[in-house]
């Protein structure tokens, strides 16, 4: 059996602590949205939701608003809950599609994070330190 490396989808930093509605049934939730993606991202509610709790969000964006179903996974930080998107109409694709390409056009994409560029932080850290005293 093959095993395929996992792509994750580029994720980006939302400005403007930008508002969410989230629907479970007859609740509706506010919030902010933290982290986007293709696939998901994070938000703040007013209220922590159960891991795998199914709901629908309506995110504005410059592309326009849109709305998909969502499941809610695990706490990111304290905080924070993250999400994925389980059904989107193809408008709400191409709106979100857009406002992403327009959010990696403003630098806000979030870095991947890797062992090397730890190490590199950390030296940098240490050298400045030395270099202040």
């Amino acid at each position: 059996m093959i095993k395929k490396k996992r792509i994750r989808a580029p994720r980006f930093s939302v400005p403007n602590n930008e508002r969410v509605i989230v629907t479970i049934g007859t609740e509706e939730f506010d919030g902010t949205v933290h982290l986007l993606s293709l696939n998901g991202g994070t938000i703040r509610l007013t209220k922590r939701l159960a891991l795998g709790t199914f709901g629908d969000i309506r995110i504005k964006t410059v592309s326009g608003t849109f709305s998909a179903t969502i499941e809610f996974l695990r706490m990111a930080s304290h905080d924070t809950q993250a999400f994925r998107f389980i059904a989107m109409g193809t408008v709400a694709r191409t709106r979100l599609d857009d406002a992403l390409n327009k959010m990696r056009g403003q630098g806000l994409a979030v870095e991947k994070p890797s062992s090397l560029r730890g190490f590199r932080n950390l030296a940098r850290r240490i050298i400045s330190g030395r270099s202040s005293k």
